[in-house]
């Protein structure tokens, strides 16, 4: 029987759309074909993936230093990276879910200007007020320049989905690996502020490519230009159904959520400020669930529920907790290692060749579990296992972390990087799933959640993992350190003053009149054991988040099916365009 389907635009608005009749042209899948101009995009979308989150490995290894320059207390650095995460959250939920209606490139674009104005405000900054501010600029433009995780694999066939989202992350793999190192050169040599000045010179080539066409015409077929409709509802009727009280709700309930654990590293956990804000931010964000879940009226959706009960919570509920709690995971890795180089392996005599080398372990450990999905992901298939084991081995090697002491470097070295491995592994896969979680005029919903699982959740983990860590470093030091100067001679006076002398280095201990050797070497290695006893908590506190995410990983729809030759979207200046659904 010969079936003919109309194409769908937003114009035609009685048509039958090709996902509503569950028909595709019976020749689409056999001659899908991903073209030249498309692998251009792909680099294009790559790029600015990569360059809108340099700020966070580059700053969040200086940002206490950084705010000791422009003469603030070196905890208000953590400002930093809250407000990053802060606009990376809102923009992923807000203009993923928008993307469906409007298109991928007016987002991405728009990401783009907002990473080259934020660089220029942090590069131009003398304060750290100015620098939180162009922070949560660059968080807001990264947010959307990351919608690269869905709208790349998109322009490729779905069995090619797990290689889509390790490309679309290419650019972190330099972030992870070189942020670090060129961190610590850049505070050595007070150029810092090239941090952000090689934001503005790459995300403007980066812009060049994708918005210099529109002013050139014989440019126009060589850049991005992806259906403006994926929904084929017409700009003026998305405009009055948004769901703008699910937007504001959750947009503000992220902020004061943030905000409230981004004080709790500043001030007291019982402090007003804390609870008020964590206490409006979760009634405003019990608020947007009750709005999503309830209002029956909504055509748009933020968070429809209907996908995260879909077949009892396999199709995305359970992917969704196992990328929310995999990022939780990594986070808590990204505490005890740096804490592990810097108290545990590295010290004033230290060369910084072998400091910037330890700093690449997690990024080539991440590197080389991206390579191994990418290269057998496919061919081992059983997509669930794959899951399941990675996760298993993640967490069985992060909470080894605990066994290490400082004279077990080796050890620590080949942990490290295994857990980075099964976590590169995993996380990319666990994105995968979250993409499958709904049809296609719906990606922009799951993929910003992705997006707010990988943003959302290291948030959180940071916090609760850095409080393990310095409630328990602080309470063993005060019990452990102070009885060990004494040990060594010297007087309660002087213990205490080297106690609180310790985290300040040689300089501050030289100001404490009546100190020797022997005491400075009993109290420094009772200071390095309290480090020792918070990265043993964080680590078996990982555990804890890794062994959801397993549970979670035995609750997954199988996505073999779906791994396909199918191409859900071509470009609209490309030789397939007319295989669009929707235009």
């Amino acid at each position: 029987m010969d079936v003919s389907i109309e194409r769908c635009t937003p114009e035609k608005e009685n048509c039958v759309s090709q996902l509503e009749a569950g028909i595709r042209d019976p020749h689409t899948n056999s001659s899908d074909q991903v073209t030249m101009k498309t692998w251009a995009i792909v680099v294009v979308l790559a790029l600015s993936y990569g360059i809108s989150f340099w700020p966070v490995s580059f700053f969040s290894i200086i940002q206490n230093q950084l705010a000791t320059e422009f003469g603030s207390a070196p905890q208000e650095g953590t400002w930093l990276t809250a407000v990053y995460t802060m606009g990376a959250t809102s923009s992923f939920m807000v203009c993923g879910t928008s993307s469906d209606l409007f298109g991928r490139r007016a987002f991405i674009l728009f990401g783009n200007a907002l990473v080259l104005i934020g660089s220029i405000i942090g590069a131009t900054s003398h304060s750290i007020t100015q620098s939180a501010a162009s922070h949560f600029i660059l968080g807001f433009g990264a947010g959307n320049c990351m919608l690269a995780s869905f709208a790349l694999p998109e322009l490729l066939p779905n069995k090619w989905k797990h290689i889509g989202v390790v490309i679309a992350d290419a650019g972190l793999y330099f972030d992870f690996i070189a942020g670090p190192v060129v961190s610590r050169i850049a505070a050595k040599h007070h150029a810092w502020r090239w941090g952000y000045w090689g934001v503005t010179m790459s995300i403007g080539m980066s812009m060049a490519v994708l918005v210099l066409c529109l002013y050139f015409p014989f440019l126009s077929s060589e850049v991005y230009f992806p259906p403006k409709h994926p929904r084929g509802i017409p700009w003026h009727q998305a405009v009055r159904e948004l769901d703008y009280v699910g937007m504001a709700s959750f947009v503000g309930a992220t902020i004061m959520i943030l905000c409230g654990i981004a004080f709790v590293q500043l001030v007291p956990s019982n402090s007003p400020k804390v609870i008020g804000l964590l206490v409006g931010g979760f009634v405003t964000l019990a608020f947007f669930a009750l709005w999503e879940t309830f209002n029956t009226k909504l055509k748009a959706p933020v968070t429809p529920p209907r996908l995260f009960a879909a077949n009892k919570g396999r199709t995305l509920g359970s992917p969704f907790i196992c990328g929310f709690v995999v990022t939780m995971f990594y986070y808590g890795q990204n505490i005890t290692w740096p804490t592990m180089v810097n108290v545990y392996f590295t010290d004033a005599t230290t060369s910084d060749t072998k400091v910037y080398w330890l700093s690449t372990v997690q990024g080539f450990g991440i590197l080389a579990g991206s390579l191994m999905l990418s290269c057998f992901g496919r061919r081992l298939k059983h997509w669930r296992l794959q899951m399941f084991i990675p996760f298993t081995l993640m967490t069985f090697f992060g909470g080894l972390n605990a066994y290490i002491t400082p004279q077990k470097e080796s050890l620590g070295i080949a942990f490290t990087f295994l857990t980075s491995m099964f976590f590169g592994y995993v996380q990319y896969l666990s994105i995968v799933f979250i993409q499958f979680g709904a049809e296609q005029t719906e990606l922009g919903i799951v993929g910003g959640l992705g997006g707010v699982a990988r943003t959302g959740g290291g948030a959180v983990a940071n916090t609760v993992f850095m409080t393990i860590l310095t409630t328990t470093q602080s309470n063993y030091a005060e019990k452990h350190v102070i009885a060990a100067a004494e040990a060594a001679g010297a007087t309660p006076a002087i213990a205490k003053a080297l106690l609180a002398a310790l985290p300040e280095g040689a300089t501050a201990l030289a100001k404490i009149q009546g100190l020797t050797t022997a005491m400075i070497g009993a109290a420094a290695a009772a200071f390095q054991q309290s480090y020792v006893e918070g990265v043993k908590n964080v680590s078996l506190a990982s555990i804890g988040f890794g062994s959801l995410a397993i549970l979670g990983s035995c609750w997954l729809e199988d996505i073999g099916p779906k791994m396909n030759d199918k191409i859900e979207i071509f470009l609209e200046n490309d030789v397939q365009a007319e295989k669009n659904v929707y235009h």
